[in-house]
């Protein structure tokens, strides 16, 4: 897949109002044939949809097992924005989002098995619609277990539209392997490759390399588990402003334990992640040095073996040498969710 030289140059076309309130305007050019868009949307909609329909719990075909999720779930945003572009409004407001996510996992051979899945979420806030977003998502996942040693292939493609117009489009490619080194000790390496495309910000879109290494330890099984990780990302953008490489730490811990008679699980997750430009920004006139810290809390209670509701929060904290691409974000909120 080829992309545009890196001579193209995308202009970011934010403008942030004079005014007192800092809130800001998309000014995208409106596209030529918002009926391609439109009918494209729903194309894909409607193929999500008839894919879903086969997940509703039936008996299930010999060697496939089906699953879905259905989600809402209702939060407020302090800081309304794009990360992609990285803009914020710096207002606040309220957002609701329905998700549905479907897969059917097909057993091939005895240890060899094809995941297939597709996903729909879509996000409507209450006063910024500029940044409505509804994002389509379709992945397959071969794997196969050789000896003590799970090997695995995963593709992913995912295109979302903004304000009803096409935004952005992310595929990638990751081989993985995984393997226990003892009991309570599990390893999982992974290289992926990436290409992101922004719809009018020919600048912005990139191809990207990146190997992790996941450690995780076993306290008491599933019941409560730690992870920690380190991934290694270089991002090859159109425009060379955009170029950096970047070194992430992330951790993960899982806590389940029983409220009275109804299951709760506890989960916290930080990420601080490092990015090192590799060109001059024309605004500041040297490399941009980025460090991103994000911090996320959930709470989830398991009504019944389908039905759960969970509290959640996340707080992203963007610090750069680069003043429009230093803000903070933090969204509470809760979501009600059956999984089949």
């Amino acid at each position: 897949m080829s992309y545009k030289s890196k001579k193209c140059r995308a202009s970011i076309n934010y403008r942030v109002d004079s005014s007192t309130t800092s809130r800001y305007k998309l000014i995208l050019p409106p596209n030529s044939h918002p009926e391609d868009i439109l009918l494209k949307t729903r194309v894909h909609i409607i193929s999500l949809i008839a894919f879903l329909i086969g997940f509703i719990p039936m008996q299930s075909a010999a060697g496939v097992e089906f699953s879905l999720d259905l989600a809402a779930a209702y939060s407020w945003d302090d800081n309304v924005g794009l990360d992609e572009l990285e803009r914020a409004t710096g207002e606040s407001d309220e957002v609701t989002t329905l998700e549905a996510q479907g897969s059917a996992l097909i057993t091939i051979f005895d240890r060899t098995t094809l995941r297939l899945s597709a996903g729909l979420v879509d996000d409507a806030y209450s006063t910024f619609s500029v940044v409505d977003r509804r994002t389509e998502s379709w992945g397959l996942n071969l794997e196969s277990q050789l000896g003590d040693t799970t090997v695995g292939f995963n593709w992913f493609d995912v295109s979302a539209d903004l304000n009803k117009q096409q935004f952005l489009t992310y595929r990638r490619v990751s081989p993985y392997a995984a393997r226990f080194l003892s009991k309570q000790w599990f390893l999982r390496g992974e290289y992926v490759y990436g290409e992101k495309e922004i719809e009018r910000r020919p600048g912005r879109g990139a191809d990207s390399h990146s190997v992790s290494l996941d450690s995780y330890y076993f306290i008491r099984g599933l019941k409560r588990y730690a992870l920690l990780g380190y991934t290694y990302r270089v991002d090859d953008a159109n425009a060379n402003r955009y170029d950096y490489e970047s070194h992430a730490i992330k951790a993960r811990y899982i806590h389940r334990v029983a409220f009275g008679a109804l299951p709760v699980e506890f989960e916290l997750e930080t990420k601080i992640e490092d990015r090192q430009y590799k060109s001059p920004d024309p605004i500041i006139g040297t490399e941009r040095e980025d460090t991103r810290v994000r911090f996320s809390a959930e709470m989830r209670l398991i009504i019944t073996d389908f039905a759960s509701v969970a509290l959640h929060l996340k707080n992203s904290d963007y610090d750069s040498n680069l003043e429009t691409a230093t803000y903070n974000d933090l969204v509470v909120g809760t979501e009600f969710r059956l999984s089949f």
